[in-house]
């Protein structure tokens, strides 16, 4: 594919959006599945536009509470626009879903033979606009914090879980924001998993590898039982809680 390079500039720039926040915040949230929009000269890659609004495209929720998170904490936050379908930001370039060609079995035409000129092509418009936003933001933070949300139902299995805390090295941000999420999830009668509903020491994930353990910051992959979303009251309570913790953290981590 071909694109004029006024088409490429504006595809590149509606790839990211960043929040600001303080300069001097000590915290930056990552939101990698905030979008579902596929870039228009792809065509919704082949699928009906109702599989564009599944959790397969994005990660519903995770949007407005990265936004309320970044207002409360006065916090830089870097969301990725496009759908993990069409490039999974949260994906090494290698992995076979960082463009993956079926959603549990549902073939996504325009994934299943892409060449490595598209590849390419793709990452410069959905990859690289990202990482170029997330890197000036890295050097003044203490922590980095990934926003996700996920289904109550994976392959017929039921996930016991309401907010998960997914860590891959120990260290005492991560270990005070479970202590903290477990005394006041608690007292909401909230299910908190420590890496559940999956482990990140077993799975494949870029985003806080790259921006975050590379650059020796603690972080966390955050991760929102989508149901919690289904009413704004839930939710408004699920962000006073996730908004509690981390302002308590932060707030007891060394200068």
């Amino acid at each position: 594919m071909q694109l004029a390079a006024e088409t490429l500039d504006a595809l590149r720039a509606e790839a990211v959006e960043t929040l600001r926040g303080a300069s001097d915040s000590p915290l930056l949230l990552l939101c990698e599945h905030a979008g579902n929009t596929v870039p228009a000269p792809w065509k919704n890659l082949g699928l009906p536009p109702a599989m564009l609004e599944t959790h397969y495209a994005y990660d519903p929720g995770v949007d407005g509470l990265t936004r309320a998170l970044s207002q409360r904490l006065n916090a830089p936050a870097v969301l990725a626009r496009y759908s993990r379908i069409f490039v999974d930001y949260n994906r090494f370039d290698s992995d076979w879903d960082h463009m993956r060609p079926d959603l549990g079995g549902i073939p996504v035409p325009a994934n299943m033979a892409i060449s490595d000129a598209e590849r390419r092509l793709r990452r410069q418009i959905a990859v690289d606009p990202v990482d170029a936003a997330i890197a000036p933001l890295i050097p003044a933070r203490k922590a980095v914090v990934s926003v996700h949300s996920f289904t109550p139902v994976m392959g017929g299995l039921h996930r016991p879980v309401d907010i998960g805390v997914l860590w891959r090295n120990e260290s005492p941000f991560v270990t005070d924001v479970l202590r903290e999420f477990s005394l006041r999830g608690a007292e909401l009668g909230l299910r908190i998993g420590d890496n559940e509903p999956y482990d990140w020491r077993g799975v494949v994930a870029y985003s806080l590898q790259a921006h975050a353990l590379d650059h020796g910051l603690p972080c966390f992959y955050l991760e929102v039982n989508n149901a919690l979303f289904s009413n704004p009251e839930t939710s408004s309570k699920v962000e006073s809680l996730i908004g509690d913790v981390l302002e308590a953290v932060l707030a007891e981590q060394p200068a």
